[in-house]
């Protein structure tokens, strides 16, 4: 276990423009989607036609919710893409000017 807690510990502490930071933040992003995913928050993005998706909820409650899950999606989309292929660059490079 202590050596489960060190190793995450070098992961946390990781430069910030290296390729293992990079993959940390990509797999943050795809952990708090999969949470908004499997919490239903999916369905409050129905704001966005001007519809509520629960009516035991307040508008503005349920376009928050909505927001949250829209931005998850958005940063899934576009920022862990980004992020493995910065990473994939990254470690290439230092492996090339190593030679």
């Amino acid at each position: 276990m202590k050596r489960f807690f060190r190793f995450f510990r070098e992961l946390w502490k990781a430069p910030a423009f290296s390729p293992t930071a990079f993959v940390i933040r990509a797999i943050i992003i795809t952990v708090f989607f999969s949470i908004s995913e499997l919490l239903g928050l999916r369905e409050y993005t129905t704001f966005l036609s001007g519809t509520s998706a629960n009516v035991n909820l307040t508008w503005r409650t349920a376009s928050f919710l909505g927001l949250i899950h829209l931005l998850l999606y958005a940063a899934f989309i576009l920022l862990v893409p980004i992020s493995l292929i910065t990473a994939a660059l990254i470690a290439m490079w230092s492996r090339w000017k190593r030679q």
